[in-house]
């Protein structure tokens, strides 16, 4: 984690984010899947290191690929939320109105260790170092964003939660084109 550097944020597409992870998954590890895309086609930019992002979204891909088995599917969808806030324990609250769900229908997260998924080393896989899901709560939490589960048999939801492109640097990109 220490040599991950800071996210160097500028305006994201996250479909093409999404995109990008969809496309490497399917001629590789995830292959034998079928990745469904559920996109909302009004969702803004988001401010973010598309890189980074594109980690993230290959690493969860790639874990429900390998948690499916032999076949299954993954539905990418994302949505606008125009309700949901961080709470801080100072009372103020962040706006994460772009919201992205990995969803698979794989066998879910074993019981014991459902609520400590994204601590380092922490792994439902035998010969899984516990590192991959730890990486990626902390490239959200580097993008103010959140990263939840919600796991079940045959239900296994990722959900990242991420601010929009703020207003000023909107306006400075429409001026740039």
């Amino acid at each position: 984690f220490g040599n991950l550097s800071r996210p160097q944020k500028q305006a994201v597409n996250l479909h093409d984010v999404l995109d990008r992870a969809r496309r490497s998954a399917a001629v590789g590890f995830g292959a034998h899947m079928t990745i469904i895309e559920d996109y909302d086609p009004s969702l803004p930019l988001a401010e973010g290191d598309a890189d980074q992002l594109l980690q993230v979204m290959l690493n969860l891909l790639k874990n429900a690929s390998e948690a499916c088995g032999d076949k299954g599917k993954i539905r990418l969808k994302t949505f606008y939320d125009h309700s949901f806030r961080m709470r801080r324990l100072d009372g103020t609250g962040q706006p994460l109105p772009l919201q992205i769900e990995i969803k698979d229908d794989g066998p879910g997260l074993p019981q014991d260790i459902k609520g400590d998924v994204f601590d380092p080393f922490v792994s439902g896989r035998e010969n899984g170092t516990g590192l991959g899901l730890a990486l990626v709560s902390k490239i959200i939490s580097d993008h103010d964003g959140l990263i939840t589960v919600d796991s079940v048999p045959g239900n296994t939801v990722f959900r990242i939660s991420l601010p929009r492109l703020s207003k000023e640097a909107e306006a400075k990109l429409k001026e740039t084109r």
